[in-house]
């Protein structure tokens, strides 16, 4: 048979890849939890829940029972899901390999690329769990030195082999299946073009683990780094709190793990987690951009994907906000102790007020430099121009979106704290007044930077695109909101004191805050506008096609179309079709 048979009915299409769709599942859990068993076994070590169904047999006071409901279960699945799996799956391959339409239709590219989402973050998730486990063994043992603080203190197992077998048995099931459909995906890529929903769902699926690994071991790794930075602040600079001599008589305090076992800890955990996050993101990512760069239809698609954008667009926006808000908390911290705070306060000091800011400021700063270099390539590898003027305006304008919000929350609270010091009713303290000034010293110069070098390469198509619109009105949007809700407020403190005939200090407190806050709105409304304005102005008319039908007399055709060209010589704005 052809590649251009018939494909299969809708109906019948969507009951095959839903049947298979179960049924794979159920044969990755039955698979792993026999092999599972069996380690459990071998080792001697007691029943463990079911792997992916933690749920199911959470009962452990009869080990041979267990042991026997488990593999029950598990043979079960596999006899009832395998044969279901390969009878429905082997119809729609074969479908798939007489149908070029079969192989590129939506409802496959679901089917395939739901269950390399679902395996992989299987094989993400226990892989690190069993990875933990033999760190755990290799360093620590069964955790029994560690008794007096409790069994399963600090997530330690004392049945660590078989635990870590019955991860690894899950995670390597899953890795098969995950191969598989991987291998099934780049089949039908090399075969046909796989566009339109087809290609949408499977950058859905891919993007999605991307981000997932990248996040993970991102936020991993800022909270590792933070704790191994608290621990050198620790011995140089330890925070005063209570102490031995403190605690009253007669009262015992329960053990607690030293510094350093509490550090252990902490990089058996965190190891893993990293070491997943990067493989499960490289994993992803890595194939993706050599899609993107090859010089073929397929990398076409692949460069055009608009869930590619959004991923990357979405990452570029939760890394930029953690950079800019990580800045403003360390900047807060050193500026609230230039205010007056002693740098040696009771559970605090600015050496471990600045681990967390600062360690999280340079990993997302990481990211952020990354993808900024990718949306960068991603322009240069455009053919068309408008379209990589749009990467690079979105980029622009969203970092100016995120550092306007920040000035105007920061200049509001500052002039606002100002004016209650003026008033002798300041009430407060130095850190709100610290986190206004930070906001002001960090939102400035990235909306600045954002904003100014945009508006010294406006042209008539920057003035009409999207991006800049979007931000233009979305800041007119908040300033105007802003305007409503505090002016309504100030009115409202204003009339309650007039119809109440008192005035107190505290009232005009109230009125002068809100005041700040409706006019700094204002003032970014009226900005804003005056730039909306200034675009309309500057813009160029537009300048549209159309299409007119002209009679003309002659002899035929060809003679018609000499008599127009020769009428129309000289203006080449008017083209005959």
């Amino acid at each position: 048979m052809q590649a251009t048979d018939r494909p299969l009915p809708a109906i019948q299409r969507a009951y095959f890849y839903l049947v298979a769709l179960v049924a794979i599942h159920m044969v990755v859990l039955a698979i792993a939890n026999l092999l599972r068993v069996a380690a459990e076994l071998a080792l001697g070590a007691p029943s463990g829940g079911f792997t992916g169904l933690p749920f199911v047999f959470n009962e452990f006071n009869r080990p041979a029972a267990q042991y026997r409901e488990q593999a029950s279960l598990a043979i079960a699945l596999l006899v009832v899901g395998l044969p279901a799996w390969i009878i429905h799956f082997r119809i729609a391959q074969r479908a798939a390999v007489r149908s070029i339409e079969e192989r590129s239709s939506a409802l496959r590219s679901f089917y395939l690329h739901l269950v390399v989402f679902v395996t992989a973050l299987l094989v993400f998730g226990y892989g690190q769990r069993a990875l933990r486990l033999i760190l755990q063994g290799t360093y620590l043992g069964d955790g029994s030195q560690f008794s007096q603080f409790g069994p399963g203190a600090f997530g330690l197992e004392a049945d660590w082999p078989a635990r870590a077998a019955g991860a690894a048995a899950m995670a390597l099931t899953a890795a098969g299946a995950l191969a598989y459909h991987l291998w099934l995906s780049n089949q039908d890529r090399r075969a046909v073009p796989i566009v339109g929903r087809a290609a949408q769902l499977r950058h859905l699926a891919l993007y999605s683990l991307a981000a997932i690994g990248l996040f993970w071991a991102a936020s991993t790794s800022v909270s590792t780094l933070a704790g191994i930075w608290g621990r050198i602040a620790d011995a140089v600079a330890p925070i005063p709190g209570f102490t031995k001599q403190s605690v009253p008589p007669g009262v015992q305090i329960p053990p607690r793990p030293s510094d350093d076992d509490l550090l252990r800890f902490q990089l058996i955990g965190a190891v893993p987690a990293i070491l997943a996050g990067l493989v499960l993101w490289l994993g992803t990512w890595i194939p993706l951009q050599r899609g993107v760069r090859a010089a073929t239809a397929d990398g076409e698609i692949e460069r055009r994907s608009v869930v590619r954008k959004l991923a990357i667009y979405l990452i570029v926006f939760v890394s930029a906000l953690a950079v800019l808000l990580s800045a403003t908390v360390a900047v807060s911290n050193v500026v609230e102790r230039l205010l007056g705070t002693p740098d040696r306060e009771e559970f605090r000091n600015i050496q471990h007020d600045l681990a967390f800011p600062v360690v999280n400021l340079i990993v997302f700063g990481t990211v952020w430099l990354f993808h900024r270099r990718v949306l960068q390539s991603e322009a240069a590898r455009e053919t068309e121009v408008e379209r990589a003027a749009t990467i690079r305006r979105l980029y622009t304008y969203v970092i100016a979106v995120i550092g306007l919000a920040m000035l105007a929350i920061g200049a509001a609270g500052a002039i606002g704290v100002l004016g209650s010091q003026v008033m002798g009713v300041n009430t407060h303290g130095h850190g709100e007044t610290a986190t206004y000034i930070a906001l002001v010293l960090v939102g400035a110069p990235a909306w600045a930077l954002a904003w100014w070098p945009a508006q010294r390469r406006l042209t008539d198509d920057e003035r009409r695109s999207l991006p800049r619109r979007g931000y233009l009105y979305l800041a007119i949007l908040g300033g105007v909101l802003g305007v409503l809700v505090f002016g309504s407020a100030a009115l409202y403190r204003l009339l309650n004191a007039a119809l109440a005939g008192d005035f107190p200090l505290a009232t005009w407190h109230d009125i002068w805050h809100f005041t700040v806050d409706g006019t700094v709105s204002a003032a970014a409304f009226l900005f804003h506008l005056a730039a909306v304005r200034a675009d309309r102005s500057a813009q160029l008319p537009t300048v549209a096609q159309h299409s007119v039908t002209l009679l003309v007399r002659a002899a035929d055709a060809a003679a018609a179309r000499a008599r127009v060209a020769t009428v129309l010589e000289g203006q080449p704005d008017i083209a005959i079709r």
